[in-house]
This record gives C-alpha cells, structure tokens and sequence, in this order.
C-alpha cells in the first residue's frame, strides 16, 4: 500500500471548535451528538446508538439520535462556543441541557430526564428534558449549541421588518448638518 502524507483542511457549516480524539484511549468507543462528527479514520465504525428510554429520547428531542464510534483510530468532533472536557468519577452524575452534550467515553451510562414540577414545565426555558450521563469516564460539553444559537438570532430579529436598530451615521443625513468640510472646529 502506498502511504503519503498531506494536509487535510477541516471546516464546519457553523463556527465552532474542532477537537482530535483517538478512540483507543477512551476503551475503543466514543458516542457523540448528531451532527458533532465531522469525519473519522477509516478504520472507526460509526453506529446509531439510542436511549434507554424511548418515549423520552423521542420527546426529548435533541438527545434521541447519538453516533457510536468504535474501532481504533482518531475522529474529529466540532462544538459551538467553550468547550468543557469533564472527567466524571464511578457513580458520579452530571445533569445538562441535552443540546449541550457533545461526546462521551465508554464507561458513561447516558439517559434522558423529564423535568420534575409544575414550575418547570410551565417557565422551563430550556425544554422539558435533561440528560443525565452517570460515571466513570469522561464527556465533552459546549456552551453554545448550534441551534440555541439560530434561536436566539432569530428571537433578536424584528418580526415587522427593518433593521430593528437606530445607529445614527454621521454625514448621511439626520439633522441637515454636518462638521465634516463646513469649516468650522469640533471642540
């Protein structure tokens, strides 16, 4: 077999970081997020992975969907915004926004929560569910997910057309004048 080296150029359909993970050193499997992986070694099997739970992986919404990557060689995950590596103890639980989550190691039990309580139902911004990933092992968070990022461009955008901001520009207009060329001093 012919080997050569090159450079392989990486982007994303959104600005993010782009984080290399040999998958042997986390026990020969990775599960990430749909949508965080960019591309693997050809030797890395990628496999669709559900939640224990059905009913709240499908009503959850962004967490139903994971990528089982096994086998021996890197994969390349993207994450929106910080990126938190986060190494969890036996036993140790993490709760997140599901959205939030971008991969994890063998070893992390992973599974979908509905929120608890009338309060959170009905004011819970986030949504109705939450991941929880129980240790040992080690996950990988963002703090700007893809699509809560769209929703808050969105949120920001006026709905009755416009620019929806006032910036005043000098020059162009306003009150008739301008110090610009007419001679006289600005203090």
């Amino acid at each position: 077999m012919l080997r050569t080296r090159g450079v392989v150029a990486l982007g994303t359909d959104f600005p993010s970081k782009i984080i290399r993970l040999n998958v042997e050193d986390y026990g020969g499997k990775l599960v990430c997020q749909k949508g965080a992986l960019l591309c693997a070694s050809h030797t890395i099997e990628i496999e669709v992975e559900v939640t224990k739970s059905f009913g709240a992986g499908f009503f959850g919404g962004e967490g139903f969907v994971l990528q089982a990557l096994t086998g021996e060689g890197d994969v390349f995950v993207k994450a929106g915004g910080t990126l938190i590596r986060r190494e969890l103890g036996e036993g140790e639980r993490l709760r997140i926004s599901s959205g939030c989550l971008v991969a994890f190691s063998s070893g992390i039990d992973y599974d979908i929560e509905q929120m608890k309580g009338f309060k959170n139902v009905v004011f819970g911004g986030e949504g109705l569910f939450v991941t929880t990933l129980t240790g040992p092992g080690v996950a990988w968070l963002q703090g700007q997910p893809q699509d809560r990022m769209i929703s808050e461009i969105a949120r920001r955008v006026p709905s009755r057309g416009g620019i929806g901001l006032a910036v005043p520009i000098g020059g162009m207009g306003g009150d008739g004048t301008s110090s610009e060329g007419s001679g006289e001093e600005t203090k």
